[in-house]
């Protein structure tokens, strides 16, 4: 982050333009550097869990088939912006999309860190 404590992000996508866009967001937002690695290559993904990251940020149409994320990222909040919603008033009370996904890697310090891992829905909204 800005203020030289960084917690761990990892963006593990499908679609390259989502998880660098997602990755380049954090890191004009609010200066957090995240690990950017493709779902389709299981060794990478290992490794970046590896570091036991804050927040873990998923796009897939399925990861808990490959992965089992809850145990390779065991106090990791998990974020799932797999499903998109269109323009106009969000379909879930859920979804909050850019502004979900900032909030929680701010509230991913070691102090507020839950015990255990929490996943958080994310329905990302197109934008333009």
């Amino acid at each position: 982050m800005a203020n030289g404590t960084q917690h761990p992000v990892v963006i593990l996508y499908e679609h390259a333009l989502l998880g660098e866009g997602i990755a380049k967001y954090l890191r004009a937002q609010i200066g957090v550097e995240a690990m950017v690695v493709s779902i389709r290559h299981p060794e990478a993904v290992e490794s970046a869990l590896a570091v036991g990251p804050s927040v873990v940020i998923f796009e897939s149409s399925d990861p808990f088939e490959q992965f089992d994320l809850t145990t390779l990222a065991p106090h990791a909040v998990l974020i799932d912006v797999s499903a998109v919603i269109t323009r106009g008033s969000v379909v879930a009370p859920c979804a909050a999309g850019l502004e979900q996904i900032v909030q929680a890697v701010r509230d991913s310090s070691p102090v507020t860190r839950p015990a255990r891992a929490r996943r958080v829905r994310t329905l990302a909204a197109p934008t333009g």
